[in-house]
């Protein structure tokens, strides 16, 4: 018993022979795969060179994909995004084909979108993002929650006749805000002015309508630079919103967005 107290842990490197010892001193403390060809790395010719970098290039960009914690912080999204739609300038077409690839932008009302700012009731989906749904995140509250699906006029018309929700769960209305917002900052900052007519938000708000939102609390479309929109979509503020309770259930109300004067109206809609 004594003896096998007196006896010493054999330690693992004891099993590794000096020269592979000396070896492994100079490797990383963590093993990862090469990301780049060194210049002095030999080569056998330049082809050869040039696929390694190939292939090491698009083993980072995978990489970065993986790693995006949004979609839209990824710049090769932002590219599709930017390119042009196949075929928008092919003057032989008919009219009714072109009319059914053309994107479709539905008028969102105030006072249907203050319908979805609210928790979901028991026929109703969240949103999409769950734990990551921008109604948890509203500055002016400690409690936030996540928020019913937003559905567009045309789909919730759909709902109320059928029960039918779309196939596919879908962002809250917050989400879709804030999505659109990140996606026009983009725009304007890649500074990308010969860029496309893709669309980044299927709604459009009216502003300057009495009951509607104010010209100053919107996105709009410049008329320098492409930027996805075509029309005004509300500018999504975490701190325009506070948290209020009815009948049990909560709510968002927008009172950090303000209503047009009263009687106010566009021209072209007068």
């Amino acid at each position: 018993m004594n003896n096998r107290k007196s006896c010493r842990e054999r330690v693992g490197s004891e099993d590794i022979p000096a020269v592979v010892q000396e070896l492994l001193k100079d490797l990383p403390s963590e093993t990862q795969t090469i990301l780049r060809v060194d210049d002095n790395y030999p080569f056998d010719s330049n082809e050869k060179k040039e696929a390694e970098e190939q292939f090491l290039n698009n083993k980072n960009t995978n990489k970065l994909l993986q790693d995006s914690k949004n979609c839209y912080d990824y710049i090769f999204l932002r590219q599709l995004l930017k390119k042009s739609p196949l075929d928008s300038v092919y003057t032989s077409r008919k009219f009714s084909e072109a009319n059914k690839n053309r994107p479709v932008v539905e008028v969102s009302h105030r006072s249907y979108e203050e319908e979805f700012l609210r928790e979901p009731k028991q026929n109703e989906r969240p949103c999409v993002k769950g734990d990551n749904c921008e109604g948890l995140f509203i500055s002016t509250t400690d409690k936030g929650f996540v928020l019913r699906e937003y559905l567009l006029p045309s789909q919730y018309k759909t709902f109320l006749q059928t029960n039918t929700l779309p196939s596919c769960p879908q962002l809250c209305l917050l989400c879709r805000r804030a999505a659109v917002t990140r996606m026009y900052v983009n725009y304007r900052a890649d500074g990308d002015a010969c860029s496309n007519g893709a669309i980044i938000s299927d709604i459009r708000n009216y502003v300057a309508v009495t009951g509607e939102y104010c010209l100053d609390q919107c996105l709009l479309p410049t008329g320098h630079q492409y930027v996805g929109l075509y029309d005004p979509v509300v500018h999504h503020v975490r701190k325009h919103l506070v948290a209020k309770r009815i009948s049990g259930i909560r709510y968002y109300k927008q009172v950090g967005y303000r209503y047009p004067d009263a009687g106010k109206s566009l021209h072209f809609l007068s």
